[in-house]
């Protein structure tokens, strides 16, 4: 390849990613329905947008076109945004007098509608809209088939795990897979944040492996090397996102009792 040619292919990236920019701009109009909709999915959204940036730098993939993957992988959400964890507010869970299975199929059509939502609205090519739409690749929403077989022992309705699958595509790129991981890693960092149970080796750990134990990253050609680099990436986008916040009060608090203690 000529010296020309490799120029001429380094214009064409950033002009590509330069084409994406505008759909990270908070002003566009499918950001701000999206925001006003569901803000905490909005939130959520940001979150891994800034996340996926160190990991997609460590393997080289276009971070402009994986931060937008991450800014609109769920806003099909819209469409039913109460019925996110994320979005429900003062404890009130809609889900709690509604059966598992409408639950399941409340929770698991967010996939196609973010698919048309993105198709209609013509900015997204048709490389972005599929990485997105493989996000959950055919995993299993494990809630709500946990509730279904304690409901199933009340009722004669029983149900098999493969009821509960998303009907979607495994990730077939290193792109989906990443953004599969980041997502599941950022869902499941905050919800053990909050419990007080965070753990970032742990978590990273147990999220990768689940995936793959459960063939989610199966169709994806990915070295060894690469899994070794999102773990290390995500460890210090995590680290970085839910560390504590020091309390300088009781800092001077300490300070203050431990003067007075060598006073004595």
């Amino acid at each position: 390849m000529s010296a020309d040619e490799t120029n001429n292919d380094k214009q064409e990236v950033k002009e590509s990613q330069h084409e994406l920019s505008f759909l990270l701009d908070t002003s566009h109009p499918l950001l701000k329905m999206f925001r006003e909709a569901c803000p905490g999915t909005y939130k959520h959204s940001q979150t891994l947008s800034a996340m996926v940036e160190g990991v997609s730098l460590d393997l080289g993939l276009d971070v402009v076109f994986m931060k937008v993957a991450c800014m609109y992988h769920d806003v099909g959400k819209m469409y039913n945004a109460s019925f996110f964890t994320e979005n429900i507010l003062d404890n009130e869970d809609p889900h709690e007098n509604l059966d598992p299975w409408m639950s399941y199929q409340i929770i698991s059509t967010h996939v196609a509608h973010t698919t048309n939502i993105l198709l209609n609205d013509g900015n997204f090519s048709d490389d972005l809209i599929k990485v997105m739409s493989q996000h959950h690749g055919n995993g299993v929403i494990s809630y709500f088939y946990n509730k279904a077989l304690k409901y199933s022992t009340k009722t004669s309705v029983t149900r098999d795990e493969d009821d509960f699958r998303y009907y979607c595509s495994r990730p077939q790129s290193v792109e989906a897979a990443v953004l599969m991981i980041v997502d599941h890693l950022e869902a499941t960092s905050r919800s053990l944040f909050q419990a007080g149970k965070l753990d970032l080796t742990q978590v990273i750990d147990m999220t990768i492996n689940n995936l793959l134990d459960d063939g989610q990253l199966d169709e994806v050609t990915m070295k060894l090397g690469d899994l070794k680099r999102i773990k290390l990436a995500m460890a210090k986008e995590l680290e970085g996102t839910f560390q504590k916040r020091v309390d300088y009060d009781e800092v001077k608090k300490k300070e203050k009792k431990d003067t007075e203690n060598k006073e004595e």
